[in-house]
């Protein structure tokens, strides 16, 4: 009865540890993103500062400084301090909902917020402890999505086209529990091309922060920020 007992609770421990607490207001972390693309090495320094309400501050440190201010309707606002400029976008890609750390405060760790553009589950499978689910959406045209979850964490993501091409894969490892919130602190993305080239993304979650002050919650826009002229009305 105790390894009955035992094999039920942990799951429903971590499971309770990744839902959204109340007092989870806030949540901010440093992210490190490297990517290699061609051979080529890049690297893009950030920070995220996610509250329950869907909003979402990323402060890009390097190699450029900038600020992303976005909700979860996907209206964005893209600043850049040393010109005073904003460019204004709506575009539900954007949205803070695709945030690894926004999506994790609301407990979205069922579907790695698939739902928010469409999709549902579809079929589910089970094999040694692992549980596998397929999530198709409304639009024949866009990808087929496996996740498959370990004690009920997602642990790995993969993308395929209608016609059955690879698109990308994606691991989600050392997992951390901070207080009650639990978020996956290493991810790698591996995305394949047309040809045989791939390019890889490893994305580290470090400082993470827990209902801490920080002034970058609350950032806005000067009220004074001229409008960045597009690449459209440049021409």
């Amino acid at each position: 009865m105790a390894l009955i007992a035992k094999s039920y609770i942990l799951p429903l421990f971590l499971l309770l540890a990744a839902l959204p607490a109340g007092a989870q207001r806030k949540v901010s972390a440093d992210v490190e993103v490297k990517t290699v693309n061609n051979g080529k090495l890049t690297t893009v320094t950030k920070s995220v500062y996610c509250t329950n309400n869907g909003r979402l501050v990323t402060l890009f440190r390097n190699p450029y400084t900038y600020y992303v201010v976005s909700n979860a309707k996907g209206e964005v606002q893209i600043y850049r301090p040393d010109t005073n400029e904003i460019l204004p976008q709506t575009d539900k890609s954007l949205s803070s909902n695709t945030e690894l750390v926004s999506l994790f405060m609301q407990g979205r760790i069922d579907d790695l917020g698939l739902g928010f553009f469409g999709y549902k589950v579809t079929a589910t499978t089970r094999d040694d402890g692992y549980i596998k689910k397929t999530f198709t959406a409304n639009d024949v045209q866009l990808p087929v999505v496996d996740i498959v979850y370990e004690d009920y964490l997602p642990i790995y993501c993969e993308y395929t086209a209608p016609d059955g091409k690879l698109l990308s894969k994606k691991y989600l490892s050392d997992y951390q529990r901070f207080g009650r919130f639990i978020l996956p602190c290493r991810t790698t993305d591996i995305l394949y091309g047309e040809k045989r080239d791939s390019s890889v993304t490893r994305i580290l979650y470090k400082n993470v922060k827990v209902d801490v002050d920080d002034p970058n919650f609350n950032f806005e826009v000067p009220a004074n920020a001229k409008t960045m002229p597009t690449p459209e009305a440049a021409k």
